[in-house]
């Protein structure tokens, strides 16, 4: 299973950037969480219907690591 982490900004209360906390998903996480949503979208954008061999996880995880600035946990 691979491990994922990104900065998530932190807010105080007046809405000031006070720091950053370190956010780590794990593979299955990111698949049950923001794949669906992902192959959703990309129907929609296309206009093709989305069967699971259309779109594949690896396609939405490159992209989920791009988006949030992902990096691999390698420990």
């Amino acid at each position: 299973m691979r491990y994922y982490c990104y900065n998530e900004p932190v807010f105080d209360n007046d809405g000031n950037l006070v720091g950053n906390e370190v956010i780590t998903m794990s593979e299955e996480e990111i698949r049950t969480t923001y794949f669906p949503y992902w192959r959703q979208r990309k129907s929609e954008r296309t206009g093709e219907p989305c069967p699971d061999s259309n779109f594949e996880f690896e396609d939405c995880l490159d992209y989920w690591i791009v988006v949030n600035w992902a990096w691999e946990v390698t420990k």
